[in-house]
């Protein structure tokens, strides 16, 4: 008698129960690649002998003999632990057969995307877990950080001459990008803006942001750097940088208004593909019915054909940084696939609105698309490009490509609206930094530390020397102030003078903007030092003034004449002759080593 048949139930469990069974045996060999699972027979060696160290020759009394180690780890251990990867994997296949019972319905894109990401998050719970079990047991070490196998690099200042991108340090914390845009937008146009928002505790506390600006030309950068760093912004001193160089986009994010002007395209002509037709032949193309596209009249046709002949489609840039990556996609989807792909994409967007630049043909974008796919299929590279004028149809207009590195080049000086965005902007502090500038002077006192920390505040706003030498010297000149801190005005001039030599961008502006008000400042001093009520008060002034012009002499910061005419002028032994001629040296000093430092208004 014939044994019965299986249900279709019962066959289903034994195939599911050996699946179960395979799947586990062939984990159970991926995890022994690993570490070989201790096993439960120990292995068994044939001795060869023994090495006695000690008496140094070799014990042959055991050689030939079998020799069976006992395995020191728990098997008991390593049974579950290979029971424990075992039923992980059984789970597995319980959730993915729960998964596909489960999908018989029909179901929503909706909950079968749900359903992918559920079973996405599972698996790499289950990975975890297996990876978990492997580290318990020593078969795989703890994974190393990607962090650590990163480059050493970051956003700051490699030394690059050619990188576009600052850095914005002490930024308010309330100004949002936008803003930035907007500030820096004025220089030239953009390739990116970030703001490095605080993320812990600690950078909040700060009460201060940095972020970064990059430009789309050197040139641009450098401008907004001379006007910007030192400038105040919603009450926060802008300190600038140049940062780490980026990769430059083909489209900025950011275009000035006025650098908009010649990037716009021209104004409707009715012409094909927009073109535009001499001034003097504007008004004489012929009139056309509805759906025509050229005149039937013979006549008008000839002087249609003529002026067509003589227009020019100007080819713009698209604005939209979306729009242009478009098209320059489908140009090398077209050239690689043929007009067929073209056609095949118009069939299926047809009512995409990304997509428009493929049948509207007056438009700047489908201008802009024909000429690409002319010029590259010319040779053309997609960044470099003929500027020369050409005829794409017989008979046709002629089409003049867009201007290459239109905004790689650098914006134009004349198109910068503001007057702080031109190349001579030195010589002013803003209302902030005057305020400051005159707190500093009123506070000072005769000590190292207070003159030294007002000496590197105006080493730092060097690009206003002439301003900051005309409020000390206007100091200087209050005949109410105290001896001593009439001598404390003198130690810091005196050390921003010894420190005019130091590499720092503009320092050498305060000789030349200190030589022109020397003599007045001596002589404001003379003045003082004729007041001082005691004689012991006016040795002590007078030689703390001497010791000062010492020193300058030994610097060799002016030439000797000079300080000889000075020190007469403070001891009030001035001449008529001497004072002209020198006055007018110093003035000619001044403007030969200003280096660009502004007179006081």
């Amino acid at each position: 008698m014939s044994s019965r048949n299986l249900s279709k139930k019962e066959q289903e469990e034994l195939r599911k129960k050996e699946e179960e069974e395979a799947a586990a045996h062939v984990f159970k060999e991926f995890v022994e690649t690993f570490q070989e699972v201790p096993s439960t027979t120990s292995k068994v060696w044939v001795k060869a002998g023994t090495y006695d160290a000690g008496a140094r020759k070799e014990d042959t009394s055991e050689r030939g003999k079998l020799y069976k180690p006992i395995s020191r780890l728990d098997e008991k251990r390593s049974t579950n632990e290979v029971d424990a990867v075992r039923s992980l994997a059984q789970r597995s296949d319980a959730v993915r057969a729960r998964n596909k019972k489960s999908g018989d319905k029909k179901k929503s894109n909706l909950e079968l995307f749900k359903e992918e990401l559920r079973q996405i998050q599972e698996e790499r719970s289950e990975r975890h877990k297996y990876k978990n079990v492997l580290r318990d047991r020593g078969v795989v070490g703890p994974a190393e950080p990607v962090i650590d196998m990163l480059p050493d690099v970051g956003s700051y200042d490699t030394g690059d001459p050619n990188t576009t991108n600052l850095y914005l340090g002490n930024l308010n914390p309330k100004i949002t990008e936008q803003q930035l845009m907007e500030i820096f937008g004025r220089y030239g146009p953009l390739a990116s803006i970030k703001i490095m928002w605080p993320r812990s505790d600690e950078e909040k506390a700060r009460g201060r942001n940095c972020g970064f600006v990059a430009f789309m030309s050197r040139k641009d950068g450098e401008r907004a750097l001379r006007c910007m760093n030192g400038k105040e912004v919603m009450s926060y001193e802008m300190k600038l940088g140049w940062g780490k160089a980026l990769v430059i986009p083909p489209v900025p994010i950011y275009i000035p208004p006025a650098l908009q002007q010649p990037c716009k395209p021209p104004p409707p002509s009715g012409l094909p593909f927009n073109a535009q037709p001499p001034k003097h032949l504007a008004n004489k193309i012929p009139r056309m019915r509805s759906g025509e596209y050229q005149p039937s009249d013979p006549e008008d046709l000839q002087i249609y054909e003529q002026i067509l002949s003589q227009s020019i489609v100007r080819v713009v840039l698209p604005l939209e940084r979306n729009i242009i990556m478009l098209i320059h996609r489908m140009v090398e989807f077209v050239i690689r696939e043929g007009p067929m792909f073209e056609a095949i994409i118009m069939n299926k967007e047809m009512n995409n609105p990304f997509f428009r630049f493929l049948f509207e043909n007056q438009s700047p974008a489908h201008i802009y698309y024909r000429w690409k796919l002319y010029s590259m299929l010319q040779g053309d590279s997609p960044k470099q490009w003929s500027l020369e004028d050409f005829r794409m149809f017989k008979g046709g207009s002629v089409w003049r490509p867009p201007v290459m590195n239109l905004y790689t080049a650098g914006m134009p000086d004349e198109l910068v609206e503001e007057d702080d965005a031109k190349e001579n902007i030195r010589g002013t502090l803003s209302i902030n930094q005057r305020d400051r500038l005159e707190e500093i002077i009123r506070s000072l006192q005769p000590s190292r530390r207070s003159v030294g920390e007002a000496m590197a505040w105006c080493l730092e706003h060097a690009e206003a020397a002439g301003e900051v030498a005309a409020c000390l010297a206007e100091s200087l000149a209050q005949p109410s102030t105290a001896a001593p801190r009439k001598v404390a005005r003198l130690y810091l001039l005196s050390d921003i003078l010894h420190n005019a030599g130091a590499k720092l961008t503009n320092a050498s502006a305060y000789r030349g903007a200190f030589q022109s008000r020397l003599v007045e400042i001596m002589r404001n001093c003379h003045v003082a030092w004729s007041q001082m009520s005691s004689r012991m008060q006016q040795e002590g002034f007078r030689a703390r003034v001497t010791r000062i012009l010492q020193a300058w002499a030994d610097w060799a910061v002016y030439p000797t004449d000079f300080l000889l005419h000075v020190n007469d002028v403070f001891l009030g032994q001035e001449k008529e002759g001497d004072s002209r001629m020198l006055s007018a040296d110093a003035d000619a000093g001044a403007e030969g080593e200003g280096d660009g430092a502004a007179s006081p208004a």
